[in-house]
């Protein structure tokens, strides 16, 4: 994930860059580039790139390091628990018997990363965990970075399908 972190990073600072060294040599005083050519501004373009591109490649390195090493998730035949925190830690669990509804979802960056989102939603409550991902509303307990949602998604909704079966039948 690290490196595929670090190279959609460095494939963003290549795009961004062209504004970036554009700018930087207009604002160093660079003559223009009908008198002297594209040369000086690919100098510093490529100049630019390469003292961002170790900064980039570090940033995406600690992203996603902090991402894997500080959210923990388990799915048991329970309940879905997760933990997470940077410097403090939180606990969230729901019994699968509250569970209503799993929702998926990838940024593009997450797509790029091959991680995913699952929002898991409570039956009959007000959405009262944690943080906000997604659109501005959600604030269900939500697993970020996860490796497969799709699969994630799949196993939650089979759990708690199993679960619902269980309670119709000791009724």
């Amino acid at each position: 994930m690290t490196v595929t972190a670090a190279i959609a990073g460095l494939t963003f600072l290549a795009m961004v860059n062209v504004l970036v060294a554009m700018t930087f040599y207009v604002v160093t005083g660079g003559a223009p580039i009908t008198e002297v050519g594209i040369g000086p501004l690919l100098a510093t373009y490529a100049f630019l790139y390469l003292i961002l591109a170790p900064i980039v490649i570090a940033s995406a390195y600690a992203f996603a390091n902090l991402m894997h090493n500080k959210y923990h998730y388990w799915v048991t035949n329970q309940r879905v628990v997760w933990k997470h925190g940077v410097i403090g830690y939180s606990i969230t669990s729901v019994p699968l018997e509250r569970i209503s509804d799993v929702a998926m979802s990838r940024t593009f960056l997450e797509t790029i990363c091959g991680v995913g989102g699952v929002v898991v939603k409570e039956m009959g409550a007000v959405p009262k965990y944690g943080y906000r991902y997604g659109p501005v509303g959600w604030s269900f307990p939500t697993m970020i970075a996860v490796p497969d949602p799709e699969e994630m998604q799949e196993r939650i909704l089979e759990l708690v399908g199993k679960k619902g079966k269980e309670s119709k039948l000791t009724v």
